[in-house]
């Protein structure tokens, strides 16, 4: 009988890292051959590359070794391309700064949570169910939360199933995202720094 072979992960990694490692050997010794063709004179004139030819294919390369391997763009901190022309250092510190403003755009919105609506917060982190009953302001309550990225519904669930008069488990419908923790975490810290 014949056993299945598993790789294991670093085994994997160091199997693709040899095939990398043949292909840029490859292209090195293809572009090599095809610069030393052209020197010697075995490739006529109209088979040549032209600039425009050898620069596509260059953005393609790098385009190319984006998309498999991202980590490489943080070598590359100027491009320029005719009168196009980006400094990547400062479109990334520009991201960086951006991100940093929206976080906290989001924490001033969380800061405008409702006492009952950070109950709701309080509510999912319970191990037991939560059971509520459905009516308009526990569905907006809800909804508002979610819209702030405070909870998020379930695989195949939503708000709109707490309808009028029904008893759910609320923590079978919707659940804490990372930012709801998060919120919680620092009004706790809050009320603990104000005591």
């Amino acid at each position: 009988m014949l056993e299945e072979t598993q790789l294991k992960p670093e085994q994997v990694s160091d199997h693709m890292h040899v095939i990398r490692l043949v292909i840029a050997i490859a292209v090195v010794i293809i572009v090599a051959a095809y610069i030393l063709g052209i020197v010697v004179g075995w490739i006529p004139n109209q088979q040549k590359l032209s600039a425009a030819d050898v620069g596509l294919i260059v953005v393609a390369g790098v385009a190319t070794s984006a998309l498999l391997r991202p980590d490489v763009l943080h070598y590359f901190t100027r491009i320029k391309l005719g009168i196009f022309e980006a400094d990547l250092r400062d479109l990334r510190e520009g991201q960086r700064v951006q991100q940093k403003e929206l976080d906290d755009i989001r924490l001033v919105l969380t800061l405008l949570v409702q006492r009952h609506e950070q109950n709701h917060l309080e509510n999912l982190e319970k191990v037991s169910p939560v059971w509520y009953e459905g009516n308009h302001n526990v569905r907006s309550e809800l909804r508002r939360l979610r819209t702030l990225g405070l909870i998020q519904n379930l695989k195949d669930r939503g708000i709109g199933e707490l309808k009028d008069g029904t008893k759910h488990d609320l923590k079978e419908i919707v659940r804490l995202t990372e930012r709801g923790k998060y919120y919680l975490q620092r009004v706790r810290q809050q009320v603990n720094h104000d005591a």
